[in-house]
């Protein structure tokens, strides 16, 4: 693990190919999806901006948050699962403040605004691996490999026109 937002645009490693796959396979995506490495941010911003993105993608996500979420709070510790997302969702909103400013470096001259999606994008993805560990969920899960792949310094973005796109 390198640190967030600290190797964008560089070449993938098989190591995050794999981690990609395991995230597209455990939402249950189509293997013949392509994995695709954006190089700057001015195509990330292109990228996450268009509105054509993969719909059947970000239902699989939905759906399988809200399973989670639903599994977690019909349990006996709802009440306990309640305040670990909470401070999950807290420590985000916080952490989403240096996010955004901390990887002005690694974002170049890129706009406030896509430094603040990757922020958001980055506090959506421990929300979604907290969701994932309260669950008991094996190391394995989708969730975790999203998360995985921001703690190697990248940003998982869009699946788009069957790609999966990585900055």
């Amino acid at each position: 693990m390198t640190g967030f937002f600290t190797r964008l645009g560089e070449p993938l490693a098989e190591a995050e190919r794999s981690l990609a796959r395991a995230y597209l396979s455990g939402l249950g995506l189509a293997p013949e999806l392509s994995l695709e490495r954006v190089t700057d941010s001015q195509s990330a911003t292109r990228i996450i901006a268009d509105p054509n993105w993969d719909r059947h993608w970000w239902g699989a996500e939905q759906r399988e948050r809200e399973r989670l979420r639903t599994e977690l709070l019909s349990s006996a510790a709802s009440s306990q699962v309640l305040s670990a997302l909470s401070r999950v969702v807290d420590d985000s909103l916080a952490a989403e403040q240096g996010t955004a400013a901390a990887p002005a470096a690694a974002f170049g001259n890129a706009d406030d605004g896509l430094k603040r999606a990757a922020a958001g994008a980055l506090g959506e993805a421990r929300y979604l691996s907290r969701l994932a560990e309260l669950s008991g969920a094996a190391p394995s899960h989708p969730f975790l490999a999203k998360l995985s792949l921001f703690a190697g310094g990248r940003w998982p973005l869009v699946v788009l026109s069957g790609c999966f796109y990585v900055f």
